[in-house]
């Protein structure tokens, strides 16, 4: 079995500091990860190379066989990302974001539809699909982040700290 996503000697530094040494990682198809360490460690960095976030990085980096300098829009459409913290655009209601992210993939409005009410509904928000976002708590709002993050139905799932501030549901 092939990795899905190989990194070979992968180098970042913000100025003099370096953030990444030399990282090596294979993950495979199916494979869940953790990726720990204390604050400033880079996991973050790395997750935003991965995303195709951060481009200014030495190293080598492939996705489902494919080079991220040279393929990135079509890496990020095979990637959910979740970010610890967003700017999500809270004037909005979520099935306004929602709407707004999955015509940002070109998917059909019946499929941004059906599958915002269905993961909006397991996480107990349907009710409050059209109530903008200003007044939702940090766990609210980071379960319409996980939500629009998996629209997609992406092949890779990232998650930078998704349960942070998040509310029971």
């Amino acid at each position: 079995m092939q990795p899905i996503i190989t990194i070979r000697h992968l180098n970042k530094q913000y100025g003099t500091k370096t953030v990444l040494n030399n990282i090596n990682l294979d993950i495979y198809p199916g494979q869940i990860i953790g990726y720990i360490g204390p604050n400033g460690a880079g996991k973050s960095t790395t997750v935003k190379i991965l995303c195709g976030i951060i481009q200014d990085y030495t190293g080598e980096v492939t996705i489902a066989g494919k080079d991220l300098r040279e393929n990135v829009l079509e890496i990020k459409k095979m990637i959910g990302y979740i970010p610890e913290l967003a700017d999500i655009y809270d004037l909005l209601t979520p099935w306004e974001y929602l709407s707004f992210i999955g015509k940002l993939y070109h998917l059909p409005d019946n499929v941004i539809e059906e599958r915002s009410k269905r993961m909006l509904d397991s996480f107990g928000l349907l009710g409050n699909m059209d109530q903008r976002m200003d007044s939702f708590s940090k766990g609210m709002k980071q379960k319409v982040l996980l939500t629009s993050g998996l629209l997609n139905n992406p092949s890779i799932v990232i998650l930078d700290e998704p349960l942070s501030g998040l509310d029971g549901f």
